[in-house]
């Protein structure tokens, strides 16, 4: 009997146990699977590297990127928000966005207001000209030439920055909404064209226009006034907005070391641009 009793009162005291494990105070639940939606920005345009696809989904480099580094950071929940360029960074300004994806460069303006991640991308500058044309080969031949550009991005504050230390021998910039820069240069509409390698590789996968070629430009030589040409993820400055930054590069670091920025780089630009200090 008494070992019957022993039995019972054993059955008793696990079915409690699993019973108390079950059911946790709801802050306990809450605390081990509390996340936080992080809301990206872009403008969905920028090829290769955040593209809104037919289907909606947000690719391209920068945007597969920062999903590589939230898939290993199990407290962040990421969402995507669309707006015009003009617009990404007052987003990030008013607290509606979290994180500019839009392949960012770093000016001593923008540092000043937004926290940077490490470098996402190594660019690979190069104007883009008709094939027939020898003569624009730097900033310095490119004087007194016409050029499409976009407000806001690097390569505009680049040719900005040219024209104020050459006032007297400037480029002629127009400034354009919609970005078509082969198809400008092959119609002859403007001169050149200032990119990157990948977004030139990128569109001429795209569209094959045989008149045009891309010209590398090699930096602090000829007027070539651009510093080393990385971009970023853009933050606020904000207290969460620091946690997020300081988790993001660790995880870059960690990407980069182990090949998965390399094989991004790889399927949507063509080789890797994956920033070699990372790896350092």
């Amino acid at each position: 009997m008494k070992l019957k009793q022993k039995v019972v009162l054993l059955t008793l005291a696990i079915t409690a146990t699993i019973a108390g494990t079950i059911n946790l105070p709801n802050n306990t639940v809450k605390a081990a699977t509390k996340t936080t939606t992080i809301t990206a920005i872009t403008d969905g345009n920028v090829a290769p590297f955040a593209v809104k696809s037919k289907s909606g989904e947000i690719t391209g480099y920068d945007a597969d990127v920062l999903k590589a580094v939230v898939k290993r950071l199990p407290q962040y929940k990421l969402k995507w928000k669309l707006a015009n360029f003009d617009a990404l960074l007052g987003n990030i300004d008013a607290g509606r966005a979290d994180i500019g994806v839009n392949h960012f460069g770093k000016t001593a303006e923008r540092k000043e207001k937004y926290l940077f991640s490490k470098p996402i991308f190594e660019d690979k500058p190069v104007f883009i000209v008709k094939k027939s044309n020898n003569t624009i080969k730097s900033f310095n031949t490119a004087a007194g030439k016409t050029t499409p550009a976009q407000v806001g991005t690097g390569f505009s504050l680049n040719l900005e920055q040219y024209n104020k230390d050459n006032p007297k021998n400037k480029i002629k910039i127009s400034y354009v909404k919609d970005y078509h820069d082969l198809q400008d240069v092959s119609s002859g509409k403007y001169d050149f064209a200032y990119t990157d390698l990948s977004m030139y590789n990128a569109e001429q996968k795209e569209y094959n226009i045989k008149n045009v070629k891309a010209v590398k430009l090699q930096r602090n030589k000829d007027g070539n006034n651009f510093d080393h040409p990385y971009t970023y993820f853009v933050f606020g400055k904000t207290a969460k907005d620091k946690k997020f930054q300081q988790a993001v590069n660790e995880e870059l670091v960690k990407l980069a070391k182990d090949g998965t920025l390399t094989k991004i780089s790889n399927k949507y630009l063509g080789s890797d641009f994956s920033p070699k200090v990372l790896r350092e």
